[in-house]
């Protein structure tokens, strides 16, 4: 193994950037779909986005399945929500007054409309790669990377930011793992699509019985299956870097590479998003420090599993759980200026590489960041490129 430690691009904010120019999209707080709604209604846009990823640099992309799950499109009525235009003039997953006069009936998606759509996700992302990149069946570095977001990401309103899950079942590590497979295998199970993911992202888990749970899924199909690299990250609103469940660093280190009686596998990676980038350094430290007491003081480079980190681009606003909404933080807007997202993240990554821990450094953004901020990181550490790490991709 290299003594640089290698680096490779994730995109960003797929839900924040629709909502920005040129695309301005507006989401409905209790709409189920969110993104993946453009899987139905416009997947011309989603392609484009993922292409604008791509010609910023990212050498992985997220499908835009985060929220998506067979709940969310089942419960949704098509005639209430298939009306929309990209320049904010209506909502999505909504109606207008117009067309809500109009709206005929309450039929719903059918699991097999619903599984249809969510998998449609994955070529979209696949061939926004291939169009830049032909020769992508040969990289181990580019690909895409399905999006399971967290179980409470899907509820209404969303609950990944507080991990209050309802019903009781979905407090379980069973119960977790059970819906968490269900949605797994609508991708798995077909062959096409499952040939066309690279990596599996389990993304923004609040509490520790759901990271326990994703890693006895992936258990479950990497005994069967050739394994594909899979990460588990989590997210840490709370000002003490604690989970929304309240559990320490320590504790969330250990339901992810720890060992268990079932000896589940360890993932591919580990990591940190939707998160201020304030508080980045300070977890990965606290993370390196507890993967060290599972893997052992002398434990090599190749021992240990990727950082994935991909913080919020925030700088400065803060986000409403309640109304779903980016709000200015009076407290950040009285400190003035913020210092640049991606000089701040290029300098914590260039950091991390240099203690030379992690096998490799997967890093992109959350809410927020958007294909220039990806761009402008990527442009950043190309220049720091030294002894202690190296960009993969040109």
């Amino acid at each position: 193994m290299s003594s640089r430690v290698p680096i490779r691009f994730l995109d960003a904010g797929l839900g924040t950037t629709l909502e920005s120019p040129p695309h301005n999209a507006k989401f409905q707080p209790d709409s189920s779909l969110w993104s993946s709604d453009f899987l139905i209604t416009s997947p011309d846009t989603l392609s484009g986005v993922h292409n604008a990823f791509v010609d910023a640099g990212a050498d992985v992309l997220l499908t835009a399945t985060y929220q998506a799950s067979l709940e969310g499109f089942t419960a949704t009525k098509k005639s209430q929500r298939t009306n929309f235009n990209l320049n904010g003039q209506e909502e999505i997953g909504g109606s207008t007054s117009e067309n809500k006069s109009e709206a005929k009936g309450t039929e719903t998606y059918g699991f097999e409309e619903a599984a249809a759509y969510m998998r449609k996700a994955v070529p979209l992302a696949k061939q926004a790669i291939a169009s830049k990149h032909p020769d992508t069946s040969k990289s181990t570095s580019r690909g895409v990377a399905l999006s399971l977001g967290a179980y409470g990401a899907t509820m209404q309103p969303s609950t990944e930011y507080s991990g209050q899950y309802e019903p009781e079942n979905m407090r379980t590590v069973q119960g977790l793992a059970d819906w968490h497979e269900r949605r797994f295998r609508i991708f798995r199970d077909d062959a096409a699509t499952w040939n066309d993911v690279d990596y599996i992202s389990f993304e923004t888990l609040p509490v520790l019985q759901e990271v326990q749970a994703v890693r006895k899924v992936m258990s479950k199909y990497n005994s069967v299956d050739h394994p594909k690299p899979s990460w588990i990250s989590c997210v840490f609103p709370n000002d003490d870097l604690t989970l929304p469940d309240g559990s320490p660093v320590s504790a969330t280190i250990e339901a992810m590479l720890g060992t268990s009686d079932s000896g589940d596998a360890r993932p591919w990676g580990i990591g940190i998003n939707c998160t201020d980038i304030k508080k980045l350094k300070n977890l990965i430290l606290q993370y390196e420090s507890s993967a060290e007491k599972i893997l052992g003081r002398g434990s090599t480079r190749e021992q240990w599993p990727w950082l994935v980190t991909y913080p919020d681009g925030a700088q400065g606003s803060v986000y409403n759980t309640k109304t779903q909404q980016w709000e200015i933080d009076p407290e950040m807007k009285a400190k003035g200026p913020q210092r640049p997202w991606h000089e701040e993240l290029a300098e914590i990554v260039t950091e991390t590489a240099e203690r030379g821990r992690w096998k490799g450094i997967l890093v992109g953004g959350c809410c927020k960041t958007t294909p220039d901020s990806i761009r402008q990181l990527r442009s950043r550490l190309a220049s720091k490129d030294s002894a202690t790490l190296f960009l993969e991709s040109g």
